[in-house]
């Protein structure tokens, strides 16, 4: 299957490069004399009419071989057969033919973004389900269950078009119009400024965001009071309730609002109780249902059984981790991370990584070998009373299933997330054109960018070519993606076509940015470079090539040298 993923994926990739050139060469009627995928001894042909159509042995590459490529050519040709000569045409037919290659290459993932998007037929609605505290959302006074219906005059239906017009807008105020209990208020707000990069600087993006979430509260509880009624009661860390008197819940607030609404009365709560099952190779958690009674009592004017949302709590410590040497337990509730409060679990960890990235690339960029040794304050409540730490996340460097070098922070911590994501609601055909159109061309242009910025990064010595890959690195993520499923296998294939369209435009000889070049100076000089100029310039970009693949080659070999000894030991 590894090499049906890898057959389908780079023949498919050399085909759309290939009929590039050859659509463009029939539009400007260039005698196209073979299209071959695959390089080397010929497997199958076939011809129609002009043209031979073939598949050769090494799936590596192909080629639109024309009839008059080089001027020399042209010189034993009659008039009428020089009229569709490639050479024979204008330098903008010939650019256009050459740059076709590359473009198709660039259309193919936008094609693929817009077609996996058109295909989603429902998406979630514009409701909040969280806002973060201290945000520019809680400071404006968004709440959870506001329905966003404008943003600065634009009518808004769904959540993707909240995060579109909200991206760009870190430098500007917004007037956010909501529905609220059958209500319509309008509140001011000014998204927070964030920036986020990863430890390369590849992929680095600045963009606003309120801090809401799409998400609401689950009904996954904790103690916040050890002496209040739930824990009285035999409840304990991370139950999950299903029912109070006997109605199902599936949020927190369904919880709070029926404790609220209660009066004092007793409540039978449907609990179950997370307990661990011990197996020899890993740990998994059960769930015991029981029924518990509990009496709310009243504090602060409100009726409450001292529960909290699980989110921020520590489900687990693993001995001698970071989050150990810190002093975290078990049931330790995170409040702050460096003086900022944080509701939800993922964006605290975002965060934390971004800013360790953010450190790694300012050690990358200065060339310093010196581990990194972050450290941030944290603030934790335990048992009523708020305690302030340092917690020193380890910074651990590995090699991924792609045999590429990351980075992985380490704190030792585990936690439990229980969101409860809205159900979807329809996505009329129209907006789902609209949004597809979008979402292909911006994904693409995003990519385009990450790939460029990768490239000059090589270019500029401040990424290593041991991060080049060659087919079997492109083969090891053609399997992965494949296995995962059709979507994740259409999207690997749109960044390896992106990638490929890149390569192409480089200004070396032999690849489509070399003949463009040479285009581009047979324009300035009003004639061609020499025989033999060209000639030692292609010797040059072939030359170059080979050391690429080579080095490519290399890089694979290294990363899987382990694989293959073991392999050929089993052998």
């Amino acid at each position: 299957m590894s090499l049906i993923y890898i057959l389908v994926l780079l023949g498919g990739l050399i085909f759309i490069h290939e009929l590039g050139h050859f659509l463009f060469a029939k539009l400007f009627d260039v005698k196209v004399l073979r299209f071959s995928i695959g390089m080397g001894p010929k497997v199958v042909g076939y011809t129609w009419g002009e043209t031979e159509y073939v598949v050769c042995a090494l799936p590596l590459g192909g080629y639109v071989q024309m009839m008059g490529h080089s001027f020399e050519s042209l010189e034993d040709m009659d008039e009428q057969e020089r009229e569709r000569a490639l050479m024979g045409k204008p330098i903008w037919q010939r650019s256009l033919v050459t740059l076709a290659g590359p473009l198709f290459n660039m259309l193919l993932p936008v094609a693929i973004y817009f077609f996996v998007t058109l295909g989603q037929g429902t998406t979630p609605p514009s409701q909040i389900g969280q806002v973060m505290p201290e945000t520019p959302a809680a400071e404006a006074g968004l709440m959870p269950g506001d329905r966003i219906v404008s943003i600065d005059g634009t009518e808004v239906n769904y959540w993707y078009q909240i995060t579109d017009l909200v991206r760009d807008a870190y430098d500007r105020t917004l007037s956010v119009v909501v529905r609220r209990d059958g209500q319509t208020k309008t509140v001011r707000v000014s998204p927070e400024k964030k920036t986020q990069t990863d430890f390369l600087g590849l992929n680095r993006r600045t963009y606003g965001m309120l801090g809401i979430h799409l998400g609401t509260q689950g009904p996954t509880v904790a103690l916040d009071d050890r002496d209040g009624p739930a824990a009285r009661a035999g409840l304990q860390h991370f139950d999950r309730i299903a029912a109070v008197d006997g109605q199902a819940v599936s949020t927190f607030h369904d919880i709070r609002d029926a404790v609220r609404d209660s009066g004092g009365k007793p409540l039978e709560l449907l609990v179950l109780h997370r307990y661990p099952v011990e197996v020899s190779y890993a740990q998994f958690f059960g769930q015991r249902a029981d029924t518990i009674t509990v009496a709310p009592s009243r504090e602060n004017g409100e009726w409450t059984l001292g529960l909290d949302w699980a989110e921020m709590y520590i489900t687990e410590v693993d001995e001698g981790s970071p989050a150990a040497e810190a002093g975290l337990r078990r049931g330790d509730e995170i409040l702050s991370v460096d003086e900022r409060a944080y509701s939800n679990w993922s964006m605290m960890t975002s965060t934390v990584q971004n800013a360790i990235s953010k450190e790694l690339l300012e050690r990358n960029q200065s060339g310093s070998d010196e581990p990194v040794e972050p450290s941030f304050k944290l603030t934790y409540e335990r048992g009523g009373s708020v305690h302030e730490t340092t917690l020193r996340p380890d910074v651990i460097k590995y090699t991924g299933e792609s045999k590429q070098e990351q980075y992985r922070v380490y704190n030792g911590w585990g936690h439990m997330s229980d969101m409860v994501m809205p159900d979807s609601i329809a996505h009329p055909l129209g907006d789902r054109l609209i949004y597809a159109a979008e979402r292909g061309v911006g994904q693409t242009w995003r990519a385009t960018e990450m790939m460029v910025t990768g490239f000059l990064r090589i270019l500029q010595g401040r990424v290593s070519l041991n991060t080049l890959g060659g087919p079997i690195m492109i083969g090891e993520l053609a399997a992965q993606a494949g296995r995962a499923g059709l979507e994740y296998f259409l999207q690997m294939m749109a960044l390896i076509s992106i990638n490929l369209a890149i390569f192409n435009l480089l200004p070396i000889p032999i690849l489509d940015g070399g003949h463009l070049m040479f285009y581009a100076i047979e324009a300035v000089r009003r004639r061609p470079l020499s025989f033999r100029t060209r000639q030692i310039l292609t010797y040059i970009g072939l030359a170059l090539i080979i050391m690429l693949m080579l080095l490519a080659f290399k890089n694979d070999i290294q990363r899987n040298w382990q694989d293959m000894v073991d392999w050929l030991q089993g052998w």
